[in-house]
């Protein structure tokens, strides 16, 4: 059964299964909201492999920042999830707006 978290303290809760779950040395930081969590990486580098670990399969890539960035996005245990990921590879050149 797929359970939403509704307070605060059910998403710490979840927050401290996602630590147990992964090992507390992989993860730098976790953002807790009353309706999801957003997961920092000890290694950016690692970041896809845990969302993949955790079943999140969507990503969206920021290629326009310094540095760039990769967010994956989905649900873990019904909780949404946000996990930040080195830059994936990209084709297409970034374009700076018009001066």
């Amino acid at each position: 059964m797929v359970t939403v978290a509704s307070s605060l303290a059910d998403s710490a809760a979840g927050a401290s299964a996602l630590l147990e779950e992964l090992g507390d040395a992989r993860v730098k930081w976790v953002e807790v909201f009353r309706d999801r969590l957003v997961l920092h990486p000890a290694q950016i580098s690692e970041g896809a492999a845990i969302a993949e670990q955790l079943g999140i399969t969507v990503a969206t890539d920021y290629p326009a920042s310094h540095p760039g960035f990769t967010l994956w996005t989905g649900r873990w245990k019904g909780t949404e999830m946000y996990v930040y990921a080195e830059l994936r590879g990209s084709a297409r050149p970034v374009r700076a707006w018009p001066t």
